[in-house]
């Protein structure tokens, strides 16, 4: 049965909180890398979300809706975590940002699966393929320990 147009809103919403939510816990990800080899990529993945927020926003305030426009509780939390972790280097970073990954893969699949309409469930399929693609390079990056022996950014 096709969603309506009020529970498209919802949960298109919900996306744009996760998103909010990746891009702080992004942000002190990158604050915390040092290694060019592990934040660059990351840079890239915030940048990503940024865009799905854009999308989805877009497409919330088209059916009349209004958009979040700031991470929820959760990002808060999630943020924190990845800071706390980075105090630990680069290896529990990557780990909490590990974490953070799986859940949004797992919210993505959840609203891929919903019956929406073609276009927007096209926009949550390449924003899925997204989350797919991160998770993959986090843990690729935590298998082959790519920060080891690498160039630090310098200030």
């Amino acid at each position: 049965m096709a969603l309506s147009t009020a529970k498209i809103i919802e949960e298109l919403c919900e996306l744009i909180r996760y998103d909010y939510d990746a891009i702080g816990a992004y942000n002190a990800a990158i604050d915390d890398i040092k290694e060019i080899a592990a934040s660059e990529p990351l840079k890239e993945f915030r940048g990503d979300h940024e865009r799905h927020v854009l999308e989805l926003s877009a497409i919330v305030r088209g059916l009349g809706g209004d958009p979040p426009e700031a991470p929820g509780f959760k990002g808060v939390i999630r943020k924190t975590m990845t800071k706390v972790a980075g105090l630990g280097g680069t290896e529990l970073t990557l780990k909490a940002m590990r974490s953070n990954e799986e859940v949004l893969n797992k919210t993505y699949a959840h609203h891929f699966s919903l019956d929406f309409p073609a276009d927007i469930k096209e926009v949550i399929r390449r924003n899925y393929a997204d989350e797919q693609r991160h998770l993959a390079w986090v843990e690729s990056a935590l298998q082959s320990r790519i920060w080891e022996n690498q160039p630090t950014a310098t200030l």
